[in-house]
């Protein structure tokens, strides 16, 4: 299965979250949908700067996904 990358940006109150839970849940529909698809098996990766939208979209900060520091003291 071919990979995609989605990068959403936009300003304040713009409806980023939003959009991308209509994404998800397109996204849900699909893997429904196929007949061979494992629904216990993740098949995503969501993720956000802020907590607030972590928590939203169901997702994971950005910096602890890749495991970046919070402080560049803490760099190797």
């Amino acid at each position: 299965m071919n990979q995609f990358h989605l990068f959403i940006i936009g300003g304040v109150s713009t409806s980023k979250t939003f959009t991308l839970m209509l994404l998800i849940q397109a996204l849900i529909h699909f893997y429904n949908r196929h007949p061979h698809s494992n629904l216990l098996q993740k098949k995503a990766l969501f993720m956000a700067y802020t907590g607030k939208t972590t928590f939203n979209i169901d997702g994971i900060t950005i910096h602890s996904s890749l495991s970046i520091p919070l402080n560049f003291k803490d760099l190797p």
